[in-house]
Order: structure tokens, then sequence, then C-alpha cells
């Protein structure tokens, strides 16, 4: 892997390669260069057994790649894994199938209400869900973030996002965080105490806390979906289809349904898509208010 990709990239790439490697070490193929024919029947298999399309898609990117860093015919670009990646296309769909559930500001409220906020890993909790949701970074932004990304003003926060999924070369985003309007929910306040606990030093704003106690190293991404998860079913909210992301697209949904104007909510998620966010957030948020069905008579 280079450094053109993000670490994110990387690993799902390094893990698509290791799961090809298997399914060919099991069958006695050979991995490196791979012929169209076993990849065909790679693809095949790998559906057969509930793979998605995403899924596929990875393997087929993370196969192609390693044969260009060695200056081997893509075999990925052979009609034949062309017409079978179609038809697996077509039978499969393409529409996601678990997209994360966004979280209501309703929702954020009960949720960070049941946390106690006196212990350490409590305020730090606290902080990642509400700076998560208010600054609607990706979960791989968040756990980025160092005290140097922080700028403090007197109408909240700036995050300097070093590198991102659609920022590869590392010129650096910014995106700002207002004071909430209630202290129980305020972002900014939020993580003010868990700074306290955490302390000044230099380093990752959200770190680890074995035994309650904060360290200096970083959370990583699971984390913080597993932490949500765990939050959320405290709460009594049901926790299926919760992650990382249910902060990000809750606040593009949110802001959608609160009026908020798409170039505003896009210039804070950074989508290079607006379709995207047209699609995945705007729209289904505004659905019950323009569906036909209420006007049925039913």
């Amino acid at each position: 892997m280079t450094a053109s990709h993000t670490e994110s990239t990387r690993r799902v790439y390094r893990n698509a390669w290791r799961a090809w490697e298997r399914w060919c070490t099991t069958r006695s193929i050979t991995t490196l260069p791979a012929s169209p024919t076993a990849i065909c029947a790679y693809l095949t298999e790998r559906a057969a057994t509930g793979a998605s399309v995403g899924t596929l898609d990875n393997a087929c990117s993370a196969i192609s790649y390693e044969h260009r860093c060695l200056g081997l015919v893509d075999p990925v670009r052979h009609e034949g894994v062309r017409l079978v990646r179609r038809g697996l296309r077509r039978t499969l769909g393409t529409a996601p199938r678990r997209l994360a559930r966004p979280l209501t500001v309703e929702e954020i409220g009960r949720i960070v209400a049941s946390i106690d906020r006196t212990t350490p890993i409590g305020a730090r909790d606290a902080a990642v869900i509400l700076i998560g949701y208010a600054s609607a970074l990706r979960r791989s932004e968040l756990v980025a973030l160092t005290l140097a990304d922080v700028g403090h003003r007197p109408g909240g926060l700036l995050l300097t996002i070093r590198r991102s999924k659609t920022d590869t070369e590392g010129r650096g985003q910014v995106v700002g965080v207002a004071h909430g309007r209630h202290p129980d929910t305020d972002p900014v306040a939020a993580l003010s105490s868990w700074m306290i606990a955490r302390g000044g030093e230099s380093g990752p704003v959200f770190t680890r806390c074995p035994h309650g106690v904060p360290t200096a190293e970083p959370i990583v991404g699971e984390t913080v979906s597993r932490m949500l998860r765990d939050r959320a079913a405290a709460a009594g909210l049901d926790p299926v289809r919760i992650t990382g992301h249910s902060l990000r697209a809750g606040h593009a949904t949110a802001a959608a349904l609160a009026g908020v104007s798409l170039d505003r909510i896009a210039a804070q998620t950074r989508h290079k898509r607006l379709s995207t966010l047209l699609n995945h957030y705007i729209r289904p948020a505004q659905m019950l208010d323009v569906t036909s069905s209420r006007d049925l008579g039913l």
C-alpha cells in the first residue's frame, strides 16, 4: 500500500487480499498472478455465500492493486471478469444492505443523559458522541484528532481534519462546531469536561481509558461504534444498525429536517458528491413530508 491511500482504504485492501489468498491456498490456485477464471469463480462463490456487491468490489480493487504494484497485467480488467461482475450486480443489486441508522437529536440527548460524566470514561464517551454528532466527522477523522487540531473561538470550535477519505493528499479541511443551546448536549462543554479528565498533554484528543484511567493512546474507529451501541442500549434504544456512522448520518438527516440548505450541509459533511448526500440523507428524511399517500383518504 502507498501513502496515496488512507489508512482505512489500506486496511480494507489488506483484508480483502488476505481473503483472496486464503481462498486460493485451500484450492491450490496461484494467487499472483491471478487468472481471470479463478477470479470469476471466487466472486461467484463469495456471492453465493452472502457477500455484498461492495465486498466483491473491494476484493477486485485489492487484487487489481496488487497486480498493478508489481507491473503485472490486471486480470480484473479481463472481459470475462467484467461480465461476471456485471451479472452479479444485476442479481444482487447495488443498494447498501444495512445502512447505519441516523440518530435524532432527541436520541442523542437520551444517550448522553444516561452517561455518568463524573467518571473519565463517561466524560470521554459523552464528548465523542456530541463532538461526533455536531461536527459530522467520519469516525476515522474523529479518532485521528489531536489537540493541535482543535482551535477555540468565541462561537465554538474549529476542527482541522489533516487527512480524510476525500482528502487523501492531506491538504487539510476545517469544520466548525458551535456551542450547543442546552448545557447537557453542548459539544463544546462536553469536550472541555473531558479535557479536564484527560489533561492538557499533546497528542490524540480521545484516548483509551483502561480501568477508567485516561492514557495517551488513541481510541480506534471500532471503539466509537461499539461504545455508541452500548450507550444507546443503556439508554433504552434499539442498538441494531447503530454504528459510528450513525452520528454523521444523524447530523445530515437532522439538519435536513431542520430546513438547513443542501450547500450548508455539504460544507459540513464535505461530501464530494452531492448526489450521495441528497439520496442517502436529504430525500429519505423528507419522504414523509412529501408522500402523496397522506392525501389518499385512507
